[in-house]
């Protein structure tokens, strides 16, 4: 009898993808990846059997019949769980399990090992009807070319098995989307790839820091351009360094994010024969990745496409005058093929997207692990790893260079005390420091001086800002940097603008460049703000205003100000700490807060930003966290229980996979996207979006059109009418009411029930 794997309509019997070949090539293909996972490429022999078993169950009847039916509803057969019932069969141990948890997951996710619950992995093993009625099959064509035995894993921990899992699982799904892309989709897979080698981007980035220094130096030697050079000569050096765990302590505007590209390119490039083989930088913010991803792409790798990958939930492809996606500049859509599965040589991405799809289960979000392994990780601010999901965050960084040969560099203008004992027992070991001595380069880059100013309401503050020509105001919440940026337009003053998230990215990436031109031409220019200007937002002012935060946040709103020492050699600009009684009162805020008034207690605020302060401020914040439980008996460096969950597991067979994917997100999620009509471009998309079938395309085109707001405000606009459902499934959330999208606040609509401050902080 003829096994077939998969077809298309109208396709002769003759063009069907025969079943054997289909697991064959998966198989080929895994092996491949599970080959750069782990040195002693073990995990190889692992990710091929997957390729063998995953598709085992199609050698059913029952699927066949399903392929045979072209026409009218098909009933779903399951064939994933025979091939997990061949793998316990066959390996009896540990290995047996693992091999389970990735086939039976390969479509549906990864599922909880559990007992006897409906989707357990236990449940599904017990009641397959495919396995029997696919033995025969199977048997004679695929168990041949099993492996006898598998190589030995010793597995430290529940969390240590969870990740190898994880991994192999990205191995298995990777090469069967690939595969099956190649048979249903050639012309697709065939733009995969074509991306340049690390040498041509080494040679691309060394040419771009010549020309930007020798520009540099052009208009006049100063202290910042040699500092810039030096640390850059730092991370050139220490990139033939082993590969493990590094940071770069450099002041605001001390060229930190080109460095640290420079030194991770470098070791890539140096330590090529250990597997390393990309760059992947993480940033917290979707208000800096586009700049970062942008001047890495058109500016440091201009003219080589498929070099970098950008990728969050944010981002559109440039079109072209057809309105086509055309990052290559041919129409076609390689840079959201490489976003599947990150084959590329440099990835920006950010700590939201990187992080939870380690504890993810969903194929689609895992497919891209096995592409981490051997990359270097670039943590650009790095103090802001959230505090309540730290020790899962760096249980990963941990495992990732000890087991999947990654480098890790910690790149910040802060010193977050992130080793091991400092004071955090499960921090990271043997952190070994580019730049030495960092406060030798902090007093050589003192360009701000810090004061506390007091209390001070909303009327002295438009009178502070009132009187200086350029001015950065950030505040904590939404409603207060709007009812700011209103006093200060009734006020009369000129060049005044505002910047939150309650603005969609497009228009937040307008209301940036017209700044960036009122700042470069001496023009008024006074902006109110929540945090989202702090990390790395490229601007600068010679006075900025923060509302009293942690000494990190008070760092990077001091990043903002005489950031290139625009006001002259010697010269130092003002950053203002002021207390407000609109001050957002969270926990983690508020030990900020209060962290930050101790360690300055009996010191000058101008020695906020120096980093042995720094460094006592987060050693005081890491230490009171460790204490003891919230109040709702959760970890504070673990609120999801993510880390626990694994260590609780014990056995290989109890893994709560898919219980942690539900429960692991690094910010909350109970949040909507409201699309927002804020370009005439957007209206005719939204318009669209109402009657099209199949609405994917559009809704990429609309990622950068729209605002995340509570899910209870969202429900509420809904039922009020200023908001409504579209799309098929009436899964999209449509502005209805155009008044409500402000051309300078951004989205204004809000219920009589909303007066609180209980917003996004963003």
């Amino acid at each position: 009898m003829d096994w077939y794997a998969h077809t298309l309509p109208n396709r002769a019997k003759a063009d069907w993808e025969p079943l054997r070949k289909h697991l064959e090539l998966v198989a080929q293909t895994a092996h491949g990846f599970g080959a750069h996972l782990i040195a002693d490429g073990s995990a190889a022999a692992f990710a091929r059997t997957l390729g063998l078993l995953h598709d085992a169950g199609k050698y059913a009847q029952a699927f066949q019949d399903y392929l045979s039916t072209l026409k009218g509803k098909r009933r779903r057969v399951d064939h994933s769980s025979a091939g997990a019932v061949y793998a316990l069969e066959r390996y009896k141990d540990h290995a047996g399990w693992m091999l389970a948890y990735a086939v039976a997951g390969h479509h549906a996710g990864l599922p909880d090992g559990g007992g006897g619950e409906t989707g357990s992995l236990r449940h599904r093993i017990m009641a397959s009807p495919s396995a029997a009625a696919a033995r025969a099959g199977f048997m004679a064509e695929i168990a041949p070319l099993l492996p006898d035995r598998l190589p030995p894993v010793t597995l430290r921990d529940g969390f240590q098995a969870s990740l190898f899992v994880r991994m192999l699982f990205s191995c298995l799904t990777d090469a069967d989307a690939l595969a099956t892309e190649g048979f249903s989709d050639p012309e697709t897979a065939a733009e995969r790839g074509h991306a340049p080698d690390l040498d041509t981007l080494g040679a691309a980035l060394d040419l771009y820091l010549t020309g930007k220094m020798e520009a540099a130096k052009a208009q006049g030697d100063s202290s910042v351009n040699r500092i810039r050079e030096e640390v850059l000569e730092h991370c050139r050096a220490a990139a033939a360094k082993p590969p493990g765990v590094f940071s770069l302590a450099v002041p605001t505007g001390g060229g930190k994010t080109l460095s640290s590209l420079a030194f991770a390119l470098s070791h890539v490039r140096h330590h090529r024969e250990r597997g390393l083989r990309r760059v992947i930088y993480v940033i917290p913010y979707l208000s800096i990745i586009e700049q970062t991803a942008q001047e890495f792409r058109d500016r440091v790798f201009g003219g080589l496409p498929g070099a970098v990958v950008e990728h969050h939930c944010a981002y559109r492809p440039p079109q072209d005058e057809n309105g086509k996606d055309a990052e290559e500049g041919n129409g076609s859509d390689r840079h959201k093929l490489a976003a599947e599965n990150w084959d590329a040589p440099v990835i920006v991405t950010t700590a939201v997207q990187f992080f939870e799809s380690f504890f993810a289960g969903r194929p689609s979000r895992c497919r891209k692990l096995h592409n981490v392994a051997g990359s270097v990780i670039v943590l650009d601010e790095a103090q802001l790893l959230p505090v309540p999901h730290l020790r899962p965050c760096l249980a990963v960084l941990r495992e990732l260079v000890e087991c999947y040969g990654c480098t890790v560099l910690l790149c910040t203008a802060t010193q977050p005390a992130l080793g091991k004992d400092q004071p955090l027992d499960f921090g990271l070991p043997d952190i070994t420091p580019i730049v030495q001595k960092p406060e030798r380069l902090h007093k050589a880059m003192r360009r701000v001086r810090v004061e506390h100013v007091g209390p001070l309401d909303d009327a002295a503050l438009v009178g502070h800002l009132s009187e200086a020509p350029q001015a950065l105001c950030v505040v904590d919440t939404r409603p207060h940097a709007a009812d700011l940026f209103r006093l200060l337009k009734q006020s009369g003053v000129e060049g005044v603008r505002h910047l939150s998230a309650a603005m969609c990215a497009e228009h937040r990436s307008a209301v940036l460049d017209a700044i960036r031109e009122d700042l470069k031409h001496k023009r008024p220019c006074r902006v109110v703000s929540t945090q989202l200007v702090e990390a790395g937002v490229d601007v600068s002012f010679p006075l900025v205003m923060r509302a009293m935060a942690g000494l990190d946040s008070v760092a990077q709103s001091a990043g903002r100000c005489n950031r290139n020492g625009e006001l002259g050699e010697g010269a130092r600009g003002a950053v203002l700490v002021f207390d407000t009684d609109r001050a957002l009162k969270l926990a983690d805020l508020n030990r900020r807060r209060d962290k930050a008034r101790e360690v300055l207690y009996d010191r000058d605020w101008d020695e906020a930003l120096d980093p042995a302060v720094l460094e006592s401020y987060f050693r005081a914040l890491y230490a009171a966290g460790g204490k003891g439980r919230n109040s709702d008996g959760s970890d504070p460096f673990d609120v999801c229980g993510a880390w626990a969950a694994f260590g609780r597991a014990g056995r290989i067979e109890a893994l709560p996979f898919r219980e942690v994917s539900e429960r692991f997100r690094v910010i909350d999620d109970d949040q909507l996207a409201v699309i927002t009509p804020y370009t005439e471009a957007a209206c005719g998309w939204a318009a669209a979006l109402r009657m099209a079938e199949r609405p994917a395309a559009l809704a990429r085109k609309l990622q950068r059109h729209t605002v995340s707001l509570p899910r209870s405000r969202a429900l509420r606009l809904l039922a009020a009418g200023t908001v409504q459902a579209v799309g098929p499934d009436k899964q999209f959330l449509v502005l209805a009411d155009k008044g409500a999208y402000d051309d300078e606040l951004g989205l204004t609509a809000r219920d009589p029930r909303d007066r609180s401050e209980d917003e996004n902080i963003l």
